[in-house]
C-alpha cells in the first residue's frame, strides 16, 4: 500500500500530543490536557431555539449549500466585531472558514512551497506546525520572552537565512494569550514585528483565537489593527466564545489574499455548513454577545486564579510558570533534566494529566515543559489536580537528585 501514497503523505505523522491525549479520557482522571472550552459556557438553549426556527422557517437556505466566501449576514456581523477592535475591512476582505485550523491549512497551501521558511514562536501551536510541515515548509523557532517574540533574535535569524539563500514567506504568531504559553505581546513588540515584516518584505499571520478572553491587564491593539501595509492575515474564531462544534471562524486579509484563499477553499470543502453559519449569525444578531463573552471571561478568570494559587502552594522550588492575563492556558517549566513525557505515565497513575511541552517546539527542545489548561476542570478539581501533579514533580526531582549524586 505504501507505494500508492504521495511523498507528502508519507512524511505526515500523527501528532504525539493527540495520541497521548487518548489516555486522559478516563473519567477518574483530572485533566489539564485538552484545550477545550468549558461546556457550561455554551449558550445551548439559545442555539437550540435558533436551530429550530432556522430549520422550520428557512430550511431552503439553512440546509442548502452556502457560498464559498460564507454567509453574507454572518460576515457582516463578524466585521462589526472586528471594527470594534480597530480592524477596518470590507466584505471582499473576509472569508468564513471551517474553524481556524482550516484557515491555517488554506494559508499553508496558498503560500508555501517545499523548503520555504516560516518563522514561528518557540513554543507555538501544534496545529500550525502540522499545517505548515504538511506543505514541507522549514519552520524556524524564535524564543518567546515575557512580552512576545525575541525580535533581536528574529532579525538575526532572518539575516542568516537570507545569507544562505533561504526563501522566507511569513511570520506566524499568536500575540494574545498564546497557545501554549499564555503570553501576551506588548504593543512595542507588535510594532517592532510589523517593522521587521516591512523591512524584510514578509507577511504576518496573526492567529487570534483567545483575544476576546482577556480578564486582566489593559487592552493592546491587534497586529491587524496596527497594520498599515496590508501585510497581516488575521484569523479569529467563535470556537472559544460561542461553541467549537459550530466550527465557525474567519480570515481577514487583503482582497488579493482572500481571493486566493477562496479558490483554495473551493477545492477543500466548497463551503462551510450553512446551518452552523446561520446559528452563529442569528446568535450575534439577537443576543447580547459582549455580555455573553463577559460571563465566559469571569468563568475562566476564577479558574485561572485557582490554578495560580494552587501552584504557589503546592509546587516545589525551582518550578516556574506563566501568569496569563487571558486565554485558557498557562505554561510550566521544570528544572533541566526533567522529561515531562517520561513523567506522564506517573502522572496518570496519580490520576492527573497535562500536555507535554516538547511537541510545541520546532527545534526539538522543551522536554522539561508542560502546558496546563484551566478551562475544563472545576475549581475543586483544579485544586486537587495541582496537588497531585506537584507530588509527581517532587518525586521526579528527588529521583533526579539521587541520580546526580550517584
Amino acid at each position: 500500500m505504501d507505494r500508492f501514497f504521495s511523498q507528502r503523505a508519507r512524511n505526515v505523522r500523527r501528532s504525539v500530543l493527540r495520541e497521548l491525549l487518548k489516555f486522559t479520557q478516563r473519567p477518574e482522571i483530572i485533566s489539564f490536557a485538552g484545550g477545550t472550552p468549558d461546556p457550561g459556557t455554551f449558550p445551548w438553549e439559545e442555539l437550540a431555539d435558533i436551530a429550530a426556527r432556522e430549520i422550520r422557517a428557512n430550511y431552503a437556505r439553512s440546509l442548502q449549500y452556502s457560498t464559498t466566501e460564507g454567509d453574507i449576514g454572518l460576515r457582516r456581523e463578524l466585521l462589526e466585531i472586528a471594527r470594534a477592535e480597530g480592524i477596518r475591512a470590507d466584505l471582499e476582505e473576509i472569508v468564513i472558514t471551517t474553524a481556524s485550523q482550516q484557515g491555517l491549512d488554506l494559508i499553508a497551501k496558498t503560500f508555501l512551497d517545499p523548503g520555504d521558511v516560516v518563522y514561528v514562536e518557540l513554543p507555538t501551536y501544534i496545529g500550525a506546525i502540522q499545517a505548515f510541515r504538511a506543505m514541507e515548509a522549514k519552520l524556524v523557532g524564535i524564543h518567546l520572552e515575557e512580552d512576545g517574540m525575541d525580535l533581536d533574535a528574529l532579525r538575526g535569524r532572518i539575516a542568516a537565512d537570507k545569507a544562505r539563500g533561504e526563501r522566507a514567506k511569513f511570520i506566524y504568531v499568536i500575540p494574545d494569550f498564546q497557545n501554549p504559553a499564555g503570553v501576551r505581546w506588548s504593543e512595542e513588540k507588535r510594532l517592532g514585528l510589523l517593522d521587521i515584516a516591512a523591512e524584510e518584505d514578509l507577511l504576518v499571520v496573526e492567529d487570534a483565537p483567545y483575544r476576546p478572553l482577556r480578564f486582566a491587564g489593559d487592552p493592546v491593539p491587534s497586529l491587524k489593527a496596527l497594520d498599515r501595509e496590508g501585510r497581516v492575515i488575521f484569523l479569529f474564531t467563535l470556537s472559544k466564545i460561542l461553541a467549537p462544534g459550530l466550527r465557525i471562524a474567519a480570515l481577514i486579509g487583503s482582497r488579493e489574499v482572500v481571493d486566493k484563499i477562496v479558490a483554495m477553499k473551493q477545492a477543500a470543502d466548497l463551503c462551510t455548513p450553512a446551518l452552523t453559519q446561520a446559528l452563529a449569525r442569528e446568535f450575534l444578531r439577537r443576543h447580547d454577545f459582549e455580555g455573553h463573552v463577559e460571563k465566559i471571561r469571569a468563568c475562566y478568570r476564577e479558574k485561572r486564579d485557582r490554578m495560580l494559587d494552587a501552584l504557589e502552594r503546592y509546587m516545589p522550588e525551582g518550578v516556574r510558570w506563566t501568569r496569563p492575563e487571558g486565554g485558557l492556558f498557562l505554561w510550566v517549566t521544570l528544572p533541566e533534566g526533567v522529561d515531562t513525557e517520561r513523567m506522564f505515565p506517573k502522572a496518570l497513575e496519580r490520576k492527573v494529566a497535562y500536555v507535554i511541552g516538547a511537541p510545541f517546539f520546532v527545534d526539538g527542545t522543551g522536554r522539561n515543559t508542560m502546558r496546563l489548561s484551566f478551562a475544563i476542570a472545576t475549581p475543586e478539581e483544579i485544586e486537587e489536580g495541582i496537588r497531585r501533579l506537584a507530588e509527581v514533580v517532587k518525586e521526579e526531582l528527588a529521583a533526579l537528585s539521587t541520580t546526580a549524586q550517584i
